[in-house]
């Protein structure tokens, strides 16, 4: 029950329900009995010297317990304790909840059990640690999520993402960033886009949900809202090697060469062991401006910082192609074929390289790994590449079935190079070429 005031009362007087449910402040002896660690002669222990306690109790409570019993009132008392959760001594801020709004009714040191076990009969609202468990139970479901996402079991890293965001209290924006992650690698990329936003939403000082929703729209062409995202991200962290190298690539591709070369020296200058910047540089000259020697020597570069990355090396060996380098475009692509786990744009640059090469039964292995994946890296010119063997090796009628695939994914950028295209010069001849190439094109001008 709540502390009564004593005070002399007639028969027909009412009892007044008392304002606090605290005991009385303890004095200074109780308080050194109570806490044998405080002693001090020269510095006050009194009532007033623990208002600063307020504030710290009210914003860091170890519990929070709601009295809700007496009429149109309800107390919360917020209690902080010294050693041990649920004993004696512990700080207690008591709240008193009306009508016109909540009120600090008063505090108190509690150095007995019997008074703070009053405080703590109603009903727990709030535990520190029994939070601090469900955040760790939250931390270990996202670890295994991105565990799962790390090793293409998408399913079961959504699964595991969904559970970690029921159980948080807090709903984390690291949660919903990492899901937007999972929903864009299983290509659901409007829910990923909706991921990334509420985690935009919910810390507007991370970068990382600004960055992922730029490479997404980078991704689609849609330059415009690629440029405002990936800046924001370069806004919110200037010495993010990674939000500077992607912003500088879209500058490359909107012709801002000067732009994006500044950014990548600063990019470099920030963390000179990134590879991405010259795997990026790389890439332009290469396919950019059709210089293949001076990518060959930014892919050298940032191979020596990153050896293992798939995607510069299968580059390196269609640069090397390109320049005249035979034996090193054999080499690397031996080395690659050795590899337990392709990824899709390498795939995609073996079945170009080994149809250069003439290696078609290679080439039309990979293309047929590639078609097995999720989602294959341009799956048209994976098709295209697929129909030069069967010209090349005199199965036309087969030819123009995977030539029609292509034109159906790629559309008129298909259409414009097989027509210019020598390698299918017996192909072009064909009735049934001009009608796949007619047919395409009126579909693609409706």
């Amino acid at each position: 029950m709540a502390r009564r005031d004593e005070e002399q009362t007639s028969c027909h007087d009412t009892f007044i329900m008392p304002p606090t449910f605290l005991p009385l402040f303890p004095d200074k002896r109780a308080i050194l009995a109570g806490l044998p660690g405080v002693y001090s002669k020269s510095v006050e222990i009194g009532m007033t010297n623990f208002i600063p306690w307020v504030d710290f109790t009210l914003e860091n409570p170890d519990e929070i317990w709601e009295f809700s019993e007496l009429e149109e009132k309800r107390f919360y008392h917020y209690i902080g304790y010294f050693e041990q959760e649920g004993k004696a001594p512990a700080f207690a801020v008591e709240l008193c909840a009306l009508d016109e709004g909540t009120q600090i009714n008063g505090y108190s040191l509690m150095l007995h059990e019997d008074d703070l076990a009053r405080l703590r009969g109603g009903h727990l609202v709030y535990c520190r640690s029994r939070e601090w468990e469900r955040e760790q139970l939250v931390r270990t479901l996202n670890e295994q999520a991105l565990m799962k996402y790390e090793e293409d079991l998408l399913s079961e890293a959504r699964e595991l993402i969904d559970n970690a965001i029921r159980l948080s209290i807090n709903k984390s924006a690291y949660l919903f960033n990492n899901r937007g992650l999972i929903c864009w690698k299983m290509s659901n990329t409007e829910q990923a886009k909706l991921d990334f936003l509420e985690s935009i939403s919910l810390d507007r000082g991370n970068g990382d949900p600004y960055f992922n929703m730029g490479l997404i729209y980078f991704d689609e062409n849609d330059y415009s809202r690629a440029l405002y995202y990936l800046q924001r991200a370069a806004a919110i962290n200037p010495t993010d090697s990674q939000f500077l190298a992607e912003l500088a690539h879209l500058y490359l591709e909107l012709g801002q060469e000067a732009d994006a070369l500044k950014l990548f020296r600063r990019a470099e200058e920030s963390d000179p062991a990134d590879s991405q910047v010259d795997f990026h540089l790389g890439h332009y000259f290469l396919y950019k401006k059709m210089k293949p020697r001076y990518a060959i020597k930014y892919y050298y570069r940032g191979l020596k910082k990153d050896p293992d990355d798939q995607f510069a090396l299968a580059d390196l060996a269609v640069a090397h192609w390109i320049a005249g380098n035979k034996r090193k475009t054999r080499q690397i692509s031996r080395s690659l074929r050795s590899k337990p786990r392709l990824m899709p744009y390498t795939i995609s640059r073996l079945v170009y390289l080994n149809v250069q090469m003439g290696d078609y039964d290679s080439a039309l292995e990979y293309y047929h790994q590639a078609l097995g994946q999720t989602e294959p890296f341009e799956p048209e010119w994976l098709h295209y590449n697929a129909a030069l063997i069967y010209a090349k090796t005199g199965r036309p009628r087969l030819a123009l079935d995977i030539l029609d695939l292509a034109v159906k994914v790629g559309g008129e950028a298909v259409i414009k190079r097989a027509m210019s295209d020598k390698a299918l010069r017996e192909l072009k001849t064909m009735p049934d070429f001009k009608k796949l190439i007619k047919h395409n094109s009126r579909r693609g001008n409706r």
